[in-house]
């Protein structure tokens, strides 16, 4: 499927204003280094080539002159080495993402929604933590559908410091969190609430830089509503005469459900718990509940005529085990802007996992449209003797399977 004439142009224009900002991130300290070394090599040049021509004949001016670029070079590479961090926006109140000096290494850290009061801190290290006080920090966690650990911190206004520690060391991060305070948010403080950061990830990594308001299970979309009602009718028009259905109590899910029993009392199908009888399987909660649910049908503690994910659904936690998933989407997981979205994922927040409000926030900052819902299945491949690809560098929906479109635009019903 063709990519955007859009997004084309405006990846583009990303790519080259990113350029040097993204070796820098790539090579870090090693990157700092070369370019002095450019600098020290181009300046010795011209001294010499001052020098054929007569331009530097007394001894001292030739000294001072070689001193004078031994220290720019110096200054520079420093510079450089020391900002590589991946460093996305430091405007006051928007989503921040940059780096922590933990060490011998620069690690990745997000703040959402980098205004005053609650904040979600994910740090790029195993048993992170994170505050105000460096004396006081507060333990992170791991949530589904991330490999972060994620800290709740509660900022005040303006400039200040947030502190860091992971594996017995601390370091300090400067953050501006503005002077507007952010709408309170339940999702934030709860399950959901990794899923609302990397929608945050994603619009930063395509260049954001407007103030993040809304999680996505804050709300059902009205494209969400369209495909959930496309995914009844298919399933109808295939015989089914009944469905299970699962959620939980985010507003998202709540709301989804209802689109699905509506969907399904006008195609005249039951609606069933999951576990009563082996009905096909409609999953509408969140990565925590949908990981769950899904495990239970591939460990086949719960039968299931194949398992329809939400399209919010698309995370490799949740593909992962073999439970027939199937998931209605408006783009191909493995198109063009899709592998540059990965791609961009990967370099800007190295191991985070991919997601569809990642995806998409990311696609609609850089202007792109959406294509017509199509069917998609995604299965892990297998072979024995086969090394696995858990700890791959870059980023994928799965390591080692597919995601395959198993049907053709789906109708859209008339409500």
């Amino acid at each position: 499927m063709s990519k955007p004439f859009s997004i084309q142009m405006s990846a583009a224009a990303a790519g080259r204003r990113g350029h040097l900002a993204q070796a820098a991130q790539d090579f870090g300290p090693l990157y700092g280094v070369l370019l002095g070394a450019l600098v020290l090599t181009g300046g010795i040049g011209l001294i010499m080539l001052q020098l054929r021509y007569g331009r530097l004949r007394r001894r001292r001016t030739v000294l001072a002159s070689f001193a004078v670029i031994v220290v720019t070079s110096v200054l520079v590479g420093m510079t450089v080495s020391h900002d590589s961090g991946p460093a996305v926006a430091r405007t006051p109140g928007v989503p921040l993402l940059s780096a922590a000096a933990l060490g011998a290494q620069r690690v990745p850290v997000l703040v959402v929604p980098n205004r005053p009061g609650f904040n979600l801190v994910g740090v790029a290290a195993d048993g992170a933590s994170a505050g105000t006080d460096p004396g006081r920090l507060t333990a992170g966690r791991r949530y589904s559908g991330s490999e972060r650990t994620w800290v709740g911190v509660t900022l005040g206004a303006g400039e200040q410091r947030l502190y860091v520690s992971a594996n017995g060391v601390s370091a300090a991060l400067d953050v501006d969190t503005g002077h507007e305070p952010a709408a309170e948010s339940a999702t934030l403080r709860g399950t959901d609430g990794p899923e609302c950061a990397a929608a945050a990830l994603g619009a930063l990594l395509a260049g954001s830089e407007r103030p993040w308001s809304a999680c996505p299970a804050d709300r059902l979309a009205a494209a969400d509503t369209a495909m959930l009602r496309s995914t009844v009718h298919f399933l109808a028009a295939r015989g089914t005469r009944s469905v299970a259905l699962r959620s939980d109590d985010s507003p998202r899910a709540r709301a989804a459900a209802a689109v699905v029993r509506e969907a399904a009392t006008r195609e005249r199908l039951s609606v069933v718990a999951p576990g009563k009888g082996a009905p096909p399987l409609l999953v509408v909660a969140g990565w925590a509940v949908a990981e769950t649910q899904v495990k239970d049908v591939a460990a086949g503690r719960v039968r299931a005529e194949g398992t329809y994910l939400a399209p919010w659904l698309l995370s490799p936690p949740v593909l992962g085990p073999s439970a027939g998933q199937i998931i209605p989407l408006r783009y191909d997981p493995r198109g063009p802007a899709a592998e540059r979205y990965l791609s961009a994922l990967a370099g800007r927040f190295p191991g985070e996992l991919p997601s569809a409000a990642g995806y998409e926030a990311w696609q609609r900052q850089l202007g792109g449209d959406f294509a017509p819902t199509l069917l998609y299945a995604a299965a892990e491949v297998y072979i024995p003797g086969m090394p696995s690809h858990q700890h791959s560098k870059g980023a994928d929906w799965l390591t080692s399977g597919m995601i395959t479109p198993v049907s053709g635009p789906l109708r859209q019903p008339t409500p």
